[in-house]
């Protein structure tokens, strides 16, 4: 069965203006059975509230939501998941950089205040972001063509 295993999430660092650089990386191992076999592979960064936090976590009923989800192809084609052919064996990935807004990943919007010298410094919340790389196989079905009723007489 498929699998994905060491990913990696870069230390994120400023690249220029509001733009922050996003690295992930990490290893695919397939099984010779699902050599040339197509797969879907999706990377989305989330923002993890440890207990101690400056924020409390958002709570929704359907589980964490992305952050951002790494988008491949170009445009207008971009898709929130790549299609590759699986070969036996292990292979490592490193992804291409991408830019993201530094507040797309706010994941802890708040700020502490400080009082320095009569002048109020903010410190904004730190945030603690993960990759999550997915890998899935993909079927097609048989097509099924739809026949109109037929019409009241």
């Amino acid at each position: 069965m498929a699998e994905v295993k060491e990913v990696v999430l870069a230390p994120i660092t400023p690249v220029s203006g509001n733009k922050l650089k996003v690295d992930v990386s990490y290893k695919l191992v397939f099984s010779p059975s699902e050599a040339g076999k197509k797969f879907n592979v999706a990377i989305s960064l989330f923002g993890e509230d440890k207990a101690g936090d400056d924020e409390p976590a958002i709570v929704t009923f359907n589980g964490p939501q992305p952050l951002y989800t790494f988008g491949f192809g170009t445009a207008p084609f971009i898709k929130k998941f790549k299609t590759i052919t699986a070969q036996a064996g292990e292979q490592s990935v490193t992804e291409p950089s991408r830019e993201v807004d530094k507040e797309t990943l706010n994941e802890d919007p708040g700020a502490n205040e400080e009082d320095v010298e009569g002048i109020t410094v903010k410190h904004p919340h730190k945030d603690e972001i993960y990759a999550v790389v997915s890998v899935s196989g993909e079927a097609r079905s048989n097509t099924f063509q739809l026949t109109s009723p037929p019409s009241a007489g």
